[in-house]
This record gives structure tokens, C-alpha cells and sequence, in this order.
């Protein structure tokens, strides 16, 4: 019975030293973890890190992509960082870089450290997806692989956190036209704007613009938004001052999930036309009725799911329109084009 508590305390002990000394142990990492760029050519930086545990006077690092996805072609090194080696090969990225204060080797204490900005080019004419993994070895040298000392210790114990690249496809951009009348109109965006700022989203029509409102689901209270931003998937009552055409560009808004609440949501609609029993399957069962603006004759139309369709005053959802949908209870309205 001794020895079985023994054995029992040892493994606890070793268990335990060995939890401790992984969440001690010095991290490699990518800031950020997920980056991406759109776009065949394009590229963006990502921060090569090193979170130090214990002093540390060199780095050594291996990290492997698919090269039909990306291209690594060039590392900015940190003042803090010397380097002494960096090597560029399709689907590998090798760099050694250590630290010097005067042209002496130094340690660097405990802390967290940017080694450099790596660029990282788009190199697919198609969407895809590559890890960018901290390698244990090197395709064009075996015996070269991630590491890491400090003076007078060869390898410092590290762990690393791997990354992924996304290359996407370029989305061009499109331009939205409807036309406002004086008075109020119940809008939403079904492009996504490059500045989203009030202003900005509606600059064609500024000059007109006197009140911009979104609705809080929650508190169920108008919220003025004509000095902060519009965003896809909400709608808008906008007042103006007379008949105009707004007009603004973005990328196509075509897909939505969006948070409903019990009772009255004012929600905004994709870049697409569709019959509204398709639009809201996702909440078929969940709503009572949903209401949209005509700003012409400045009052609501209703659509209600099991009215027999002649009373109905519309049946689509349509692009540029803002609605008011009247839950049952919490839900969730997904869609897409």
C-alpha cells in the first residue's frame, strides 16, 4: 500500500511539474494568428513573436506553407534582432536571427519580443486556405528545424503556436442607386462600404440628410446613428429633406445571420431580390408579422405568414429595403443570395 501511494505521488508530482513547466515554456507565435489577403498578388505583414519565459540570445525558424496558396518573400527584422540568416524556398521560410549590444552577443530577459514582419503574398488565383506551421525539420535541410538558445545553453525549451494564410478571391466592387423621397424612408445597405461612417454612406444625399435612426431590439428605443455608422443587415429610417437619389459602392452584402428579439427587430436585406417565405425559412414559425416602409405614401404595408396571400401588401424582400419583423420569441434570421 506504501509504494502504491508512493507511485500515486511521484506521478503527481512528475504530472504536475510537467503542467507547470508547459505553461511556463516559451512560446513562438504569428500576429496575427489568421491573416489574409485579397486578391492574386496582393500581400500583407504578419509579426513573427516570441514570447520568453527565460533569457533567450537566439531564434532559429522553419515555417512551412503551400506554396500554391502563398508566398513568404521577405522578412523586416526587429532593432532588437541581428540577422544571420534568411532563406526564402517555394513553401519554406528560413531565418536565424540573434541579439548583439555593441557587437557582443547579449541575452534578451523574460518578455514578450517581435522578431520581425514577414511579408506574405496571395498566390492563387482562387480562394484557398495554407497552415504555416513552425517546422521540426527543413524540406531542403533535414537538420535544420525551429529552435531556439540563450548564451551558454544550446537548445532553450519552446513550444510554438501554428497560423493559417487565407488568399481570396478579389471581389470587385459595385454601385447601389434608390431613390429617397422627402419625408422619412426605411433603408438598408445591401453593400458593404469600404467607410461606413454615416457621412460617408450617405454623402451623395448629405446635404438632404436631417435624421438618421436605427431601432435597439433590445431596449426597444430609436437610436440616432447620423453621427457614427451603417452597417449591412440593419435598416435605417432616414429623413430627408426632399426627393433625391442616393447613391454609394461597396462590395456585395450576401450573407446574413443576424440576432432577432422578442418582439420588434428592424432588420436591413441582402444584395438580392426573394420571395419572403424563402428569405425567412430560418425563422419560419418564429414571427407574427413583418413590415416594411412606402415612403411614398408615408405609411406601413404588412406581410403576415398565414394570412391567405390577397391580403398581403408585398410577398419579396428586396435589396436597399429596410423591415420590421415582429418575433414570437428570440431567434436567429440566416440567408443568403
Amino acid at each position: 500500500m506504501k509504494s502504491r501511494i508512493a507511485l500515486i505521488g511521484t506521478l503527481t508530482t512528475v504530472l504536475t511539474v510537467f503542467a507547470i513547466s508547459t505553461a511556463l515554456a516559451t512560446e513562438f507565435y504569428l500576429v496575427p494568428d489568421d491573416s489574409s489577403v485579397r486578391g492574386y498578388g496582393n500581400t500583407t505583414q504578419v509579426q513573427l513573436r516570441i514570447n520568453a519565459t527565460q533569457e533567450i540570445q537566439g531564434v532559429k525558424v522553419t515555417i512551412l506553407y503551400d506554396p500554391k496558396c502563398a508566398c513568404i518573400t521577405d522578412i523586416d527584422f526587429d532593432p532588437e534582432w541581428e540577422s544571420y540568416t534568411k532563406a526564402f524556398y517555394p513553401g519554406e521560410f528560413i531565418v536565424t536571427a540573434r541579439n548583439k549590444k555593441d557587437g557582443i552577443p547579449v541575452n534578451l530577459s523574460v518578455g514578450d519580443y517581435l522578431i520581425g514582419n514577414f511579408t506574405i503574398r496571395c498566390n492563387s488565383t482562387t480562394s484557398c486556405v495554407t497552415d504555416l506551421i513552425f517546422a521540426s525539420s527543413s524540406p531542403h535541410s533535414p537538420t535544420w528545424a525551429t529552435d531556439l538558445w540563450a548564451l551558454g545553453v544550446e537548445h532553450v525549451p519552446f513550444t510554438t503556436d501554428n497560423g493559417t494564410f487565407s488568399c481570396l478571391q478579389e471581389v470587385e466592387e459595385e454601385t447601389f442607386n434608390k431613390d429617397l423621397v422627402k419625408g422619412w424612408n426605411l433603408i438598408s445597405l445591401p453593400l458593404s462600404p469600404s467607410d461606413n461612417r454615416t457621412s460617408a454612406v450617405l454623402a451623395s444625399v448629405w446635404e438632404n440628410v436631417s435624421a438618421v435612426y436605427r431601432f435597439n431590439a433590445a431596449s426597444k428605443r430609436f437610436e440616432s446613428v447620423i453621427d457614427k455608422t451603417m452597417e449591412p443587415g440593419e435598416g435605417y429610417f432616414v429623413y430627408v429633406t426632399q426627393n433625391c437619389t442616393w447613391t454609394y459602392s461597396g462590395t456585395p452584402y450576401t450573407s446574413m445571420s443576424i440576432e432577432l428579439k422578442k418582439g420588434l427587430n428592424m432588420v436591413g436585406w441582402l444584395n438580392c431580390s426573394k420571395d419572403i417565405t424563402d428569405a425567412l425559412s430560418s425563422i419560419a414559425g418564429d414571427y407574427w408579422y413583418v413590415a416594411r416602409w412606402n415612403a411614398i405614401e408615408q405609411k406601413f404595408e404588412v406581410y403576415n405568414p398565414v394570412a391567405p396571400p390577397v391580403f398581403n401588401d408585398f410577398n419579396t424582400m428586396e435589396r436597399g429595403e429596410g423591415y420590421f419583423i415582429s418575433m414570437k420569441s428570440d431567434g436567429t434570421l440566416t440567408e443568403s443570395c
